[in-house]
């Protein structure tokens, strides 16, 4: 894993083992490239979903993303995806 860059908005670029991009961003996020290369724009969340059910009622259910308020845990998280998905 290699640092591109980091951005005005605090948003921190990597390059993943597999030549794919993961973002780490302040908002809470972690998003990664997908396989489509280097030119590949779509990203996808890597962040836990959470059910959340409506109080009184098992039978209605929505997801949410997991936020990871701290930074290094972001970080953290981004590599352990490194280290699972993007061996070649």
């Amino acid at each position: 894993m290699k640092l591109l860059k980091i951005t005005k908005s605090g948003a921190i670029h990597f390059r993943l083992d597999d030549n794919r991009i993961g973002v780490v961003y302040e908002n809470g996020y972690v998003r990664v490239t997908t396989k489509g290369g280097v030119r590949s724009n779509r990203f996808y969340q890597i962040n836990k979903l959470i059910r959340v059910t409506k109080p009184g009622d098992d039978n209605w259910y929505s997801y949410k993303r997991e936020l990871i308020p701290n930074h290094l845990d972001r970080i953290k998280r981004l590599v352990k995806f490194n280290e699972k998905n993007c061996q070649q």
